[in-house]
């Protein structure tokens, strides 16, 4: 059964919603907290969380980055539907965007098309690793992979990306990049990093 987690600080919301996912055969979680959200997550590993974005104490912006990093699929909940905001969800890693107020009729093809999509970015991301494993075998990329995690603090994963999407765009291997790196012949290399600059009313921009 598919568990999904349900992250709202409106208690009304988080209620019928939750009740409308289990009628619907959901194996349903509740939370009304980012905090609270994040250690449910430890204990309970969802198979995807409807995610409130405006919250007090920890915004679901917030809670969304520490999901991208938990390889936790989500989909943001808002009052909010402007073009801006909506790009900026799918910009933090978002598989989805629901206005409220929420109908249980709109929100399961969303679920079931996130849910399809967080699986193929799962074999996606296994087949780059069994890339990553077998290319490894080689020191220089290797140890030009090292180099980048560190110099960016960055994933392997990550520069790994980065150091193949270069070495593409510069018509070279990815061995001859590596060796050009651990030379010095090539300072840095731009990388693939997905944009956090994301912005919502609950989190104004600063004042300069």
């Amino acid at each position: 059964m598919t568990k999904i987690l349900v992250v709202d600080d409106e208690l009304l919301v988080l209620a019928t919603t939750s009740m409308g996912l289990q009628q619907m055969g959901y194996d349903v979680i509740q939370a009304d907290s980012g905090a609270w959200a994040l250690q449910v997550c430890q204990q309970e590993e969802p198979d995807l969380v409807l995610l409130d974005i405006c919250m007090p104490a920890m915004s679901g912006v917030e809670v969304a980055k520490v999901l991208d990093e938990l390889n936790i699929p989500f989909i943001f909940l808002s009052a909010y539907s402007d073009e801006e905001m909506i790009k900026s969800a799918a910009a933090v890693g978002a598989l989805g965007y629901l206005v409220k107020p929420l109908e249980i009729a709109r929100i399961v093809p969303a679920i079931e098309v996130a849910l399809v999509r967080a699986d193929e970015q799962a074999k996606a991301d296994q087949t780059l690793e069994n890339l990553i494993n077998s290319l490894e075998n080689n020191r220089e990329i290797d140890v030009a992979i090292g180099m980048l995690m560190e110099r960016y603090k960055i994933g392997r994963v990550t520069a790994f990306e980065s150091l193949r999407s270069y070495a593409r765009a510069n018509r070279t291997k990815v061995v001859e990049l590596a060796n050009a790196l651990i030379s010095g012949a090539i300072k840095q290399i731009p990388i693939n990093m997905r944009p956090r600059n994301f912005r919502h009313p609950c989190n104004p921009a600063p004042v300069d």
